[in-house]
């Protein structure tokens, strides 16, 4: 009984000694441009169950760039905010930077949440869609005398201006 007690104890100490910790939800996402962090204006902890925008600072003291009733976003450049880049491979970079949370009721620790995020430099809107040694396509004979005569040009024409006229 008294291990069991002390085990308990033991389990229920840091959950009364790190109020605030680890309650809050944020989501990154990055390119090879931007670093996007947003930030739940909702903690899990009781004692703490709002964060405001200004206790919240994105790397060298960048602020929440939009502040929403649920969320804060923080969008800044790669090179902004003292974001660190590291080379993973050839096509592949990982950002790295903190987002602090200094609370303004004392009843709430200040915490640091280490953030990473990767991108790839192979993207598809960077990709060309064809270059010169991309295979031909031979000609085809549907393909060979396939012009508009003008008689289907007057047609056309013919029947624009015909319903032009009863509009």
């Amino acid at each position: 009984m008294k291990v069991s007690m002390a085990l308990e104890v033991l389990v229920l100490f840091p959950v009364l000694v790190w109020p605030c910790a680890e309650n809050i939800e944020v989501v990154i996402n990055c390119s090879i441009d931007w670093v996007m962090v947003f930030v739940s204006a909702h903690s899990k902890n009781r004692t703490c169950p709002y964060i405001f925008a200004d206790e919240l600072v994105l790397g060298q003291g960048c602020p929440a760039t939009q502040i929403h009733t649920n969320q804060y976003d923080f969008v800044y450049p790669v090179h902004d905010c003292g974001i660190r880049t590291k080379v993973i491979s050839k096509d592949t970079l990982c950002f790295e930077t903190e987002l602090y949370f200094m609370p303004r009721r004392t009843r709430c620790d200040p915490q640091t949440i280490l953030l990473q995020c990767s991108a790839s430099r192979k993207s598809p809107w960077f990709t060309p869609e064809s270059t010169d040694e991309d295979p031909k396509v031979g000609s085809n004979f549907f393909m060979v005398d396939f012009e508009a005569m003008p008689k289907e040009l007057g047609l056309l024409n013919v029947h624009q201006s015909a319903s032009s006229n009863r509009s």
